[in-house]
């Protein structure tokens, strides 16, 4: 069964999130009296400060493209590396067989430009497999056993930053589940605490009643307001 993506509990920013966490425990630690007649105690508050620290520290979105982007920009410097040595190998071909001849086009060097990433690196290793079978025909062009190794162990690079830009995009996935998972237990956690703040103020004081209100959108001006969450 598919995994469903988790979702926020929430409409802010992780950074707001972080910042109103912050705030709010402020406010707990100030009318901690108050918030010990409902059963809550220091440690509790201690413990919130402790989960929004933790949270904070978390990987934001940015960080984690970032990864993804320089490993997608090894995988095509390395492509344009194994394109360039092919390039080369087929050029000393060229000089025995035009580039319209069976015996060029048996190399396969024709579709490798606009092959996937998978398609390029399979097909390289069949160019390969053929220049190697081949190499004494153009041995007096300069195409060595030692050059098509060589360029054959650039293709291996090739599929190992393939391997390991897709293990990061993986990863990514996984840690944003995470990062959302955390993130959402310490939004309830805030709403919970401040669910305990509006009650304890709401009949009286406004002020310290807003003080526990998470969206602004949601404060009173009344003496008696409803309770927000």
């Amino acid at each position: 069964m598919k995994k469903e993506q988790v979702k926020a509990n929430y409409s802010m920013s992780q950074g707001d999130l972080i910042l109103t966490c912050i705030t709010k425990a402020d406010f707990m630690e100030r009318d901690a009296e108050a918030f010990l007649t409902r059963g809550v105690k220091a440690e509790r508050v201690a413990k919130f400060r402790e989960q929004t620290r933790a949270a904070a520290k978390l990987p934001s979105d940015v960080q984690l493209d970032q990864q993804k982007q320089d490993l997608t920009a090894a995988v095509a410097g390395q492509r344009g590396v194994v394109e360039s040595g092919m390039a080369t190998v087929m050029s000393q071909v060229a000089i025995v067989h035009d580039n319209r001849s069976a015996a060029y086009k048996a190399f396969g060097s024709s579709s490798l430009y606009e092959d996937s990433e998978g398609e390029f690196y399979v097909n390289m290793g069949h160019l390969l497999d053929w220049a190697q079978a081949h190499v004494e025909e153009y041995k007096d062009q300069g195409l060595t056993t030692a050059q098509l190794e060589a360029l054959g162990a650039e293709n291996e690079k090739y599929r190992e930053a393939l391997r390991q830009q897709r293990m990061a995009i993986s990863t990514r996935s996984g840690t944003t589940q995470t990062r959302q998972i955390t993130l959402n237990a310490l939004y309830d956690e805030l709403a919970a605490l401040c669910g305990i703040g509006q009650g304890l103020f709401k009949q009286t004081d406004v002020s310290k009643y807003n003080d526990y209100v998470v969206d602004p959108t949601e404060q009173s001006t009344d003496i008696n307001p409803s309770p927000q969450a």
